[in-house]
């Protein structure tokens, strides 16, 4: 059987290869503001792929969309939508990152699709330095908490 994590994450390396294929085609287009969306799409796509191996905690502290169906869903249609354009590598990039964005954000809403192990919670948590463990029927956090400060707000007599 295969493995549905690896599936994604090689969706995801195929999809980063036609970002920047469909950024560079964008470049090709001409004129400033595709040069800048080109820049973008390219700096999205290799982000996308290096997250398939390693999760740079410098960076993900800034890209935590990348850890869900529907982050990573809603920046590959962004995507799609600006390589996008009028010429064949731009049609053909264009409309596999929008059918794989729009694929990935129906999958968030598929509650029996589990994410792969590089876009949960959890990997996020570990790249930015952070860990949670499961101790007994309690998870407990590196996280230091915030100190509990009490407010009492008083609204129409009654204390909330």
């Amino acid at each position: 059987m295969v493995d549905i994590s690896l599936v994604f994450r090689v969706i995801n390396i195929v999809v980063a290869v036609f970002m920047i294929i469909g950024a560079v085609a964008t470049i090709i287009d001409g004129g400033f503001p595709n040069f800048i969306q080109g820049i973008f799409c390219i700096l999205l796509g290799l982000m996308t792929a290096v997250f398939e191996f390693k999760l740079p905690g410098q960076v993900t502290q800034f890209a935590s969309f990348m850890f869900s169906f529907l982050g990573r869903g809603i920046c590959k249609v962004s995507v799609g939508g600006i390589t996008l354009g009028y010429k064949g590598l731009s049609i053909a990039s264009g409309v596999i990152i929008l059918v794989v964005g729009v694929a990935f954000v129906i999958c968030h809403f598929i509650r029996t699709i589990e994410p792969p192990s590089n876009m949960r919670q959890v990997a996020f948590d570990e790249s930015i330095g952070h860990t949670t463990r499961l101790q007994g029927s309690h998870i407990e956090s590196a996280i230091p908490a915030p100190e509990a400060t009490h407010k009492t707000l008083i609204s129409d007599g009654h204390t909330v």
